[in-house]
């Protein structure tokens, strides 16, 4: 059975692989992901992706591994991940009563034949209107921490949000519906038996 590898520290990624019963290992890869953001914002996040792959492919020398970049695209910027209240009130102030895009660039890579795969996923998030009030209750929540943009989509600030256009699991940063059509291009779930039905006892 070929392992998945998530190159990833995000615990929102593996929570969701967890949820979708697909065993997997952790690499954890450290880059400077701003300093890779040069051309469009699509080509960033693919370009990315690739490159946490390929340091992962260092470390392993058999199984599928899987690399995602995310991030938040408003007014022609990217917003990253705030640093302090201040950052964070910034954002979603930003944010409030318009519309963004939420990019993921996804990437696998079969480290035993060295073939990879790369697509992107594109979201479109609007918020409603928030007033300073509802903005600061919101920051001092603390839920921005550690997300691009400032808000988790899958916590209190799905109160703010007033339409989503593509796939809700791309904004909260793994794109599963790309997930799955790339492993599938790799015959992961044919192989794997990950989703095979447990039989009924008795």
């Amino acid at each position: 059975m070929d392992r998945l590898i998530l190159a990833s520290r995000s615990p929102r990624r593996r929570e969701i692989l967890e949820k979708l019963g697909i065993p997997f290992i952790v690499c954890i890869i450290d880059l400077d992901e701003a300093s890779h953001y040069r051309g469009s914002v699509r080509s960033s996040v693919m370009n990315l992706s690739r490159k946490k792959v390929e340091e992962a492919s260092a470390l392993f020398s058999r199984g599928l591994i899987v690399g995602v970049d995310t991030v938040v695209y408003f007014n022609g910027k990217v917003l990253g991940k705030p640093a302090n209240d201040e950052q964070a009130f910034s954002s979603m102030r930003m944010l409030s009563g318009n519309r963004h895009q939420v990019f993921s660039g996804i990437t696998v890579r079969d480290t035993d034949s060295g073939i990879s795969r790369t697509s992107c996923s594109v979201s479109t998030v609007e918020f409603v209107h928030m007033d300073d009030g509802e903005i600061m209750q919101y920051v001092r929540s603390g839920e921005w921490a550690d997300k691009a943009g400032g808000y988790a989509i899958q916590g209190r600030a799905a109160l703010y949000i007033k339409r989503i256009e593509g796939s809700y699991y791309n904004i909260v940063g793994l794109p599963v519906e790309e997930l799955y059509r790339l492993l599938k291009g790799f015959t992961y779930f044919e192989s794997s038996g990950a989703y095979e039905p447990r039989r009924r006892r008795g």
